[in-house]
């Protein structure tokens, strides 16, 4: 097979468990040396062609890059938007003038350095003038050294950044050494502290119960009946769809009305969002994103080769396959409190079945570093599709949020 360079983020929380913004970078499935340079140049490119201008400036996360010298050095990232886009710089790259002074100008422009390689021991002040942040490597078994060691840039602008960043004990540790962002694929699991054991809330139910009688096509009275026991529910639906980005010309005041305006398969769409972010305890922003996202990219990446319901039905898929860390309880029992499509099932709780696949390459898309499982890559779809249908989801689910 010949070399497939899939896109891969990796989110960056800060001390609230909220979203600065994502690593991009790519994954290979073949091993072996790869030109850096040529990698980044493409991702750049990739990057500004799947957007126009106003998602580019528009997004309020910030976009790390790695940037090799001889890309500083031609401003290939001049396209990217200053306000957020923040360039990862090595220090044996900025030890080169050349490379130093295109750092300067780029800094001054107001574009963020990430500096990597840095010796926390020997901290260079030319080095960290130019700096926005640093990136640091979180010890466990070295405490009481690494306080020591940050402590020293504690309480200055530049921020440092915990690398492989394993479990959520971890993240408290390095929140309280003074870190103020953290990376590694612990936000993938909910905090152990905030799982509570006896099962869903009363929302969780409604809202499943409600998604029930949409998929069977209820009647619509049915549905608006059941809508009345939840006000707060009701006021976000009908608050959504008179929203701006729904485009509606004319206001909608009756929950009837607003059922019939939006249709039953957009509005279950919208109940399993609002199913996602239905326990804040156990379900960070950046679970909920990830899950909306997934949904997404499984719909988008299923379009071209499924029919449309099999399409609606990966949306709900790639939702779902974090309904367990999101709602706090086991998948078994999520999914029996709410009847899905076998196809679903089978790809929920064995990986198997026409929808796996697709699901494997959005969660493919989540990974940095290593791949540990390359059978995405064996989907049949072009890759450069699957590539643009990543960071077009990522973009539609940062709207959703907003």
């Amino acid at each position: 097979m010949s070399d497939v360079r899939l896109v891969v983020r990796e989110p960056l929380l800060d001390t609230q468990q909220q979203v600065v913004g994502y690593e991009f970078s790519w994954l290979h499935n073949s091993p072996g040396e790869q030109d850096e340079v040529t990698d980044v140049r493409n991702l750049v490119e990739l990057i500004v062609s799947t957007s126009d201008e106003e998602i580019l400036s528009s997004s309020k996360y910030m976009r790390f890059l790695r940037a090799p010298g001889a890309l500083l050095i031609e401003d290939a990232f001049a396209l990217l938007p200053a306000r957020n886009t923040s360039l990862i710089v090595t220090v044996d790259d900025l030890a080169d003038e050349e490379i130093y002074a295109a750092v300067k100008i780029l800094r001054k422009a107001g574009y963020g350095i990430l500096l990597r390689g840095v010796d926390m021991k020997a901290l260079n002040p030319k080095q960290l003038i130019l700096s926005t942040a640093i990136e640091v490597y979180f010890d466990p078994a070295n405490l009481a050294a690494q306080a020591r060691i940050y402590g020293v840039l504690k309480n200055s602008p530049i921020r440092m950044v915990a690398r492989k960043v394993g479990n959520w004990q971890e993240y408290d540790a390095c929140g309280t050494l003074g870190l103020q962002s953290f990376a590694g694929a612990f936000y993938l699991t909910p905090r152990e502290d905030a799982i509570k054991s006896e099962g869903l809330n009363p929302s969780q139910i409604m809202l499943l119960q409600l998604m029930e009688l949409v998929r069977n096509n209820a009647d619509i009275s049915r549905i608006e009946e059941k809508l009345k026991h939840d006000p707060a529910v009701s006021y976000k639906l009908l608050h959504y769809i008179n929203s701006a980005g729904f485009g509606l010309g004319f206001e909608i005041e009756s929950m009837r009305h607003a059922i019939q305006v939006l249709g039953y398969n957009p509005l279950y769409r919208w109940l399993s969002v609002l199913l996602a972010s239905a326990n804040p305890n156990t379900a960070s922003l950046i679970l909920m994103q990830t899950a909306i996202t997934r949904g997404r990219l499984t719909e988008l990446l299923g379009k071209t080769y499924l029919s449309k319901s099999d399409s609606e039905n990966l949306f709900i898929t790639g939702m779902f396959s974090l309904l367990d860390r999101l709602l706090g309880v086991p998948m078994t029992q999520a999914l029996e409190q709410i009847q899905l499509p076998d196809q679903v099932l089978d790809a929920l709780i064995s990986r198997e079945g026409v929808y796996a696949p697709f699901l494997s390459m959005a969660e493919a898309c989540e990974r940095s570093g290593e791949a540990r499982n390359m059978q995405a890559f064996e989907l049949g779809i072009d890759i450069d599709a699957v590539n643009r249908a990543h960071l077009a989801a990522l973009a539609w689910a940062q709207n959703l949020e907003a």
